[in-house]
């Protein structure tokens, strides 16, 4: 019993900071747009947006695909500066 405790708390642990993958970028993306009060601001601007997908994806959050669907629809991760993962992925400007 305590050699599966010891793996699934393992196993919780590698899977919680993992990067997000496109699917998964694209699907919070859309989930959170649906989220009233989720990303409550004036969009950021499109460079705005390329840095923070860029920082995210060289902090490992995020793979490369998921960075270029970001790019291409404006998306752009909010990561919590205390857990350094993602919390959420709100839209940007893209003019």
């Amino acid at each position: 019993m305590r050699i599966l405790t010891v793996a699934f708390a393992g196993f919780l642990t590698l899977t919680s900071f993992a990067a997000l993958d496109m699917q998964q970028y694209e699907f919070r993306a859309l989930q959170d747009a649906k989220i009233p009060g989720r990303c409550v601001y004036s969009p950021i601007s499109y460079d705005n947006v390329k840095l923070r997908i860029d920082w995210a994806l060289n902090q490992g959050l995020i793979t490369e695909r998921a960075s270029y669907w970001g790019k291409a629809y404006g998306y752009y991760p909010i990561v919590d500066m205390f857990s350094n993962q993602v919390a959420a992925i709100c839209k940007g400007d893209l003019t």
